[in-house]
């Protein structure tokens, strides 16, 4: 299995392009892990409307906004 590993921060207008993208994938043997670094927009309720809809095993972990760098060490 491969995990695509996405580490945002306020970038909830960017976020559905990619699960969008991820959708249309004719192969579905991965899972998305993401990693939000205490985004303050609705970055949130976005990703819980996503897990709730994904025809893909999905996981969210929330952390205090730590920077990018932490936020990659805490998906992998």
């Amino acid at each position: 299995m491969i995990t695509v590993l996405t580490a945002t921060y306020n970038r909830a207008y960017t976020l559905a392009r990619l699960y969008e993208s991820l959708e249309r994938q004719t192969n579905k043997q991965f899972e998305w892990v993401v990693v939000d670094d205490g985004s303050t927009d609705n970055s949130k309720a976005l990703l819980d409307d996503f897990q709730q809809t994904a025809t893909f095993p999905m996981r969210v972990v929330e952390q205090r906004n730590s920077g990018k760098h932490v936020a990659i060490n805490t998906g992998v």
